[in-house]
């Protein structure tokens, strides 16, 4: 088990049952932490927490579904996770919606959509989680994306909402300092999960590449804060 800052971490991690969150949530576990998971579908999340509990054990891991653009969902998803968990260290802010479509063709209820739960829906889990953090300090990671300083074609609506996090997170870092809570962006380049209906190709990143970010972030000696990560696809010779 390699804990860099000698200390295992009791996290939480939304949009959990794929992609980026599920490989997150494995990592976290693979390197001794324990997990609380979120997701919109319960028979995903079911699975997912069956699996883990037969690999981890039964006091590892656990979860609950949860609409992060429902202040009220995400209140009830806190406390059961303190419940579970005995404390709560770090909150990763990975749930996310995607439509990728010109301006004239999208209509307004996926805009709000894209804003609810990629904007919103990440104030809400930070405002929540807050007074549990601020005693004693921890993580607070937002997963953004290169899409939150480049501009897409289609991307109206997820533009809006990625260059919104990254100005929110590098905010939220100067007003929570204080209190020991450090606030990271991760923003990667396309990867390779078919989120927003994009096509796979063999240069894309990988969901496992983020997800080994993420846990450096929260091992890196407590004195530093890696505050923005950006990773860009490499493509192979």
């Amino acid at each position: 088990m390699k804990i860099i800052n000698n200390k295992t971490k009791k996290a939480i991690i939304t949009g959990a049952t794929s992609g980026i969150g599920l490989s997150i949530a494995q990592i976290f576990l693979e390197r001794g932490h324990d997990v609380f998971l979120c997701g919109r579908n319960q028979d995903k999340l079911n699975k997912i927490i069956n699996t883990f509990t037969d690999i981890y054990g039964i006091n590892r891991v656990d979860g609950c579904l949860c609409d992060v653009s429902e202040l009220s969902s995400v209140e009830q998803m806190i406390k059961k996770a303190n419940l579970f968990l005995g404390v709560i260290d770090v909150l990763v802010n990975n749930a996310g919606a995607a439509y990728i479509k010109n301006f004239e063709n999208l209509p307004p209820e996926q805009w709000n959509e894209m804003i609810n739960t990629n904007l919103t829906g990440v104030f809400n889990c930070c405002h929540v989680v807050l007074p549990y953090l601020k005693e004693k300090g921890g993580d607070i990671i937002n997963i953004g994306s290169r899409s939150g300083r480049y501009a897409i074609k289609g991307g109206v609506g997820y533009n809006a909402s990625k260059f919104g996090i990254q100005g929110f997170t590098e905010a939220l870092f100067l007003d929570l300092n204080h209190y020991g809570i450090r606030v990271s962006l991760v923003a990667p380049g396309t990867v390779s999960t078919g989120f927003g209906n994009t096509t796979g190709e063999n240069w894309h990143l990988l969901p496992e590449d983020v997800a080994k970010v993420v846990s450096d972030i929260i091992e890196a000696d407590l004195r530093a804060t890696i505050n923005w990560v950006e990773l860009r696809p490499s493509k192979p010779k």
